[in-house]
């Protein structure tokens, strides 16, 4: 038995070291070519979609064929250089499942048509459409692993983090100005300005995006709203990680770095499958509560729901229906408001809260049973499960859930609210104080808040909403750790101490930092506003600037008013109000390294 082992054994040698060298050298060539073709297909979806409305699939089926059977000759020959290598990652039984249904698929596409008939199933899987989605999809997969290849440690992340964000709108500028985008031709500024907003997630627009855009056009706007909400680095790691095969360890460091600093390269991957399935399960399932709402039973209303659960939970607050939510439809929808408020503040509390929540509700459900069936032991230690991050978020939340709702409902109640039902008066008020966390969603004219009103939303827009969330501003932790920084001060205390943690001297002065920085920009765009539009009052520029540098997208009515100069600002502003001025300023500042060497302190008076 020893013999026959050992020559199969060497049997295994020596094809392995006869083959390896070929599979790896076909790999190659075939990686290079679908490289390009994936180009190649993305050129065809725009030019088939954006410009040549009478394009003929038939004349293009042929070459599809071949290209699934490229895309597949790639995907099974780097499995098998895996196997070969014997580093076969943790998804592998994921791949042989894939491999399987696309083997299946190019079978049932290469069965003659008489015995397609027979079979109505096998029918279906041979729709040409299908074949078509299939290819699409690994073109976008095949791009997303050349740019996972392509990361290199010794680039700055932040380089790479603001740059997705800058292709990612020039691309979505120049899929608006496609001539099937839009129902009549727009400038480049409203393209800018409109791609800008939907990938910073803003909500601010130049045009009106009801009437100006076609469903294609409101397809591509949602689709940047989806990207620049989670982040297009999420999605190109997610796709190049899966697909990555033996170079998935080489770039783990470094979308580390990119994704989340804090966790293990080893979680990278279960976390940004965590992120895209948590926000695809709460986009369906709004959308399925807001279909509800409206009592749809047309496609028309499907699309509306999904638009509009996308829109509400990247807290974006676009709007793909003419005046929004205040549409004569929808303006006393106070179900939908609600669905809209829900969303709004899960997509804003951010995915590192969303999954320790989840965690210690899965943890207080088990022990619940354990205490049903008597498993439950009592312990006199009380587990750790909630983050200091995670109380921080809530209590702020909170506090500017309710503070908002109740301030709100005194102050408007006989101005905006009196034309309201008392439940409606509630659920407007409840709007009022979520959707100037960065949301955009407006049920009512902004124009005619009372001043004190007008006030208070300035300065819950600019606070925002979480870190590492849809939602932008100088985020809830951010204002948490500043008043109890100063909290502390007032008690003679040097250091923050929240349920036996300490909160880092780092976190402090980061925190300060980023408030300082928001206020220098908002002063900027608000010095830049009143130079270019001195016939618009103060207050509404204002009012503009915060909400741009923000991302929070409420306007006074003034937007589409502005000349191409104070748009261009806005842009900017919009800008470097999602990917943040500290990580602009970092890709042109060298980071210097932590010196092994301290001088003697000095204290500087202050006050």
């Amino acid at each position: 038995m020893k013999r026959i082992a050992g020559f199969f054994k060497s049997i295994y040698l020596h094809l392995r070291l006869w083959l390896q060298p070929l599979f790896g050298f076909i790999y190659s060539v075939l990686r290079i070519l679908n490289g390009l073709l994936s180009f190649g297909v993305v050129g065809m979806l725009v030019y088939g979609f954006g410009f040549n409305p009478d394009l003929d699939y038939s004349q293009i089926s042929p070459y599809v064929y071949y290209f699934f059977i490229l895309f597949l000759a790639e995907f099974i020959i780097a499995f098998v250089e895996e196997l070969l290598d014997k580093k076969l990652q943790k998804t592998w039984y994921l791949k042989i499942v894939a491999c399987v249904c696309l083997l299946f698929v190019l079978v049932v596409n290469s069965l003659p048509e008489t015995i397609l008939s027979k079979y109505r199933l096998l029918h279906w899987f041979s729709n040409n459409y299908i074949l078509f989605s299939i290819v699409v999809l690994q073109s976008l997969v095949s791009i997303s692993t050349l740019i996972t290849r392509s990361l290199n440690k010794r680039l700055n992340p932040n380089v790479i983090f603001v740059g997705s964000f800058l292709i990612l709108v020039f691309a979505g500028t120049g899929l608006l100005l496609l001539p099937k985008a839009t129902y009549q031709p727009i400038s480049f500024v409203d393209a800018l300005f409109t791609a800008v907003s939907a990938v910073c997630v803003t909500g601010l627009t130049s045009v009106d995006v009801a009437t100006m855009f076609t469903p294609l056009g409101k397809t591509i706007i949602a689709l940047l709203i989806q990207l620049g909400g989670i982040g297009i680095m999420t999605f190109t790691s997610f796709f190049g990680l899966f697909f990555a095969g033996k170079y998935i360890g080489q770039n783990k460091l470094f979308i580390k770095d990119l994704i989340d600093p804090e966790k293990g390269s080893s979680q990278i991957f279960k976390t940004l499958w965590y992120i895209i399935l948590v926000t695809l399960f709460f986009e369906l399932l709004g959308a399925y509560f807001i279909f509800l709402s409206i009592n749809g039973h047309t496609l028309n209303d499907v699309a509306f729901s999904l638009f509009h659960s996308i829109s509400a939970f990247c807290n974006a607050g676009f709007s793909s229906v003419r005046n929004g939510l205040m549409n004569e439809l929808y303006v006393g929808n106070y179900l939908l408001h609600f669905i809209i408020s829900i969303l709004v503040i899960v997509g804003g509390l951010g995915f590192p809260i969303i999954f320790n929540l989840i965690r210690i509700s899965f943890h207080v459900f088990r022990n619940f049973l354990r205490k049903i069936f008597g498993l439950q032991k009592s312990y006199n230690h009380i587990p750790h499960l909630m983050a200091s991050n995670t109380l921080i978020v809530l209590v702020v939340t909170t506090i500017l859930l309710i503070g908002g709702t109740l301030f709100f409902y005194v102050s408007e109640y006989d101005n905006l609210l009196s034309d309201h039902s008392e439940i409606g008066k509630v659920v407007t008020a409840f709007f009022m104080a979520v959707t100037p966390r960065t949301a955009g969603f407006s049920t009512f004219d902004v124009a005619r808040l009372m001043p004190v009103s007008l006030f208070l939303m300035i300065i819950l827009i600019w606070i925002g909403a979480s870190p590492m969330s849809t939602g932008g501003g100088v985020k809830t932790t951010t204002i948490g750790v500043a008043f109890l920084n100063v909290f502390n001060t007032l008690r003679g205390r040097n250091h923050i101490e929240i349920r036996n943690r300490r909160i880092s001297e780092m976190t402090v002065n980061k925190a300060f930092i980023i408030i300082f920085m928001s206020l220098l920009v908002s002063t900027v765009g608000v010095l830049l506003l009143i130079a270019f539009e001195p016939d618009i009052p103060f207050e509404c520029l204002l009012f503009e600037a915060v909400s741009a540098v923000s991302t929070a997208g409420l306007s006074m009515n003034i937007t589409p008013l502005l000349c191409p100069k104070s748009q261009l600002v806005l842009i900017v502003l919009m800008f470097v109000g999602r990917v943040g001025l500290i990580s602009i300023l970092s890709c042109m500042i060298p980071t210097k390294r932590f010196l092994n060497y301290q001088y003697p302190s000095e204290s500087i008076p202050i006050n």
